[in-house]
């Protein structure tokens, strides 16, 4: 997902993450210069102890799922809650990723999908980091909200 985002390009070959991973992208919201600082932490839970030390500091979340495994989508309220943890509350988009996929191919209910995403009152998109659908989209969309939330905290100062 975030090579497609970063680099305009999908690698079959990739592996999973191990531990953590960021890249930068520079790019214009609104008129206004943003860079994002996108880290990719490693969903194994022999890291999760680490997770915390990558948090802090974090402005927005992307939680990608797998709509070819529900289990995927089970582990997103854990991440959230551990998040929260770290940062409070911030802007989420949740996304299940492989939506180029064969329809018959999909085992995440959409229902339970969206019901997450109401749950955890945040915003959901289907994504295909091959295909490239809705990955932009969904990153302008974080860089927008938080670009939302720092005006709102500059006009209160």
């Amino acid at each position: 997902m975030i090579l497609r985002f970063i680099k305009e390009s999908f690698s079959n070959d990739l592996k999973k993450t191990i531990g953590t991973n960021f890249l930068i992208k520079d790019l214009v919201v609104d008129d206004v210069n943003i860079r994002l600082l996108v880290w990719d932490i490693g969903g194994q839970s022999s890291f999760s102890s680490m997770r915390a030390v990558y948090f802090k500091g974090s402005n927005a979340c992307l939680g990608v799922y797998d709509i070819t495994s529900p289990e995927s989508l089970l582990k997103i309220p854990g991440w959230l809650s551990s998040i929260r943890k770290s940062v409070g509350s911030i802007p989420m988009i949740l996304m299940g990723n492989k939506h180029d996929l064969a329809p018959e191919e999909q085992r995440v209910d959409e229902k339970d999908a969206l019901d997450l995403a109401a749950r955890l009152g945040c915003t959901h998109r289907y994504t295909s980091a091959l295909a490239g659908e809705g990955v932009e989209e969904s990153f302008m969309e974080i860089a927008k909200k938080c670009l939302d939330i720092a005006r709102k905290y500059e006009d209160q100062q």
